[in-house]
């Protein structure tokens, strides 16, 4: 279907990560596959829901998908449809009609500041020959809460020293945005963006994090990959991923401030509601805040 592939470069153009493209592309394949050659205009919201009832498990008894994953496919198809509409290209949106269902919000284990440390001493002791680079890596994602795509996508430029903050182009929903970064780590990236001048020649394009070519950045797997050798030999918990910096940094950032707010803007969320998910239940903290202001 052409009109796929428009709301594929549609996407692109709009700054949406890879991951989520290639997840939609594959929801919209398999609508092709169940509708076929059927004309755009006439979908209605009923052959949406019987893709739905296909895609979740009645047509294939062994799949069952979770409350989480469904509402992932229906915002394919709700985001494609609301596109194919604005664009003229049909005369309704069939995918307004579909509505998300409720689920709890899934919480992210967070990696701890011990296991930080921990994970950032067994790099600098390694003697691995990506060691500096990966220590500036992991260090990123620890204490400024970028997401991994916005990481990965970091060119040498979108740092600024004078700032002492990271210039976030790749942010989610294609929004631009400055992440200050605390001292400790501005120090880390200025040593090792010093030691990439010395050793290449670097353009505005430059990734900051090169994978094995200086011209081509770390892709997801690649990092993961150096991620679970170094959480191997740290001896961290076998749950923790790299997603787990992002959780981690928004609960220790909750610990220190104890304002959902600032938490919910340094992790570049619109909702408070989104950030919560994120953040651990800190029972002793809530005790001392309750005993505060309720004293004897």
């Amino acid at each position: 279907m052409c009109a796929v592939r428009g709301f594929l470069l549609h996407l692109k153009a709009t700054g949406r990560a890879p991951s989520t493209m290639e997840c939609y592309l594959r929801e919209l394949n398999f609508v092709v596959k169940i509708l076929g050659d059927m004309p755009l205009n006439h979908i209605t919201v009923q052959h949406l829901e019987q893709a739905l009832l296909l895609r979740g498990g009645a047509g294939f008894p062994t799949t069952t998908l979770s409350p989480l994953t469904m509402n992932r496919i229906k915002s394919a198809y709700r985001s494609f449809f609301r596109w194919t509409w604005e664009t003229g290209r049909t005369v309704s949106n069939p995918g307004a009609c579909l509505r998300m269902g409720k689920t709890k919000p899934r919480f992210t284990q967070p990696i701890s500041q011990e296991e930080v440390k921990r994970l950032l001493e067994t790099i600098a002791s390694s003697g691995d020959p990506h060691a500096g680079r990966d220590m500036a890596l992991f260090s990123v994602y620890a204490f400024s809460g970028i997401r991994r795509a916005e990481a990965l996508a970091l060119r040498v430029v979108d740092y600024c020293p004078d700032l002492r903050a990271l210039n976030i182009c790749r942010a989610k929903g294609g929004q631009i945005r400055i992440q200050p970064v605390p001292a400790r780590l501005a120090k880390i990236l200025e040593q090792y963006i010093a030691r990439l001048y010395f050793r290449h020649r670097l353009s505005e394009i430059t990734p900051l994090f090169p994978g094995r070519y200086p011209d081509r950045p770390l892709s997801a797997r690649q990092a993961n990959e150096r991620f679970e050798k170094w959480k191997s030999l740290a001896n961290i918990r076998d749950r923790i991923t790299i997603h787990s910096f992002r959780a981690g940094f928004a609960t220790a950032l909750y610990r220190t401030t104890r304002d959902l707010l600032v938490v919910a803007r340094a992790l570049g969320h619109k909702d408070v509601r989104t950030t919560e998910k994120y953040i651990s239940t800190d029972i002793a903290g809530i005790r001392k805040s309750i005993e505060g202001a309720f004293p004897e």
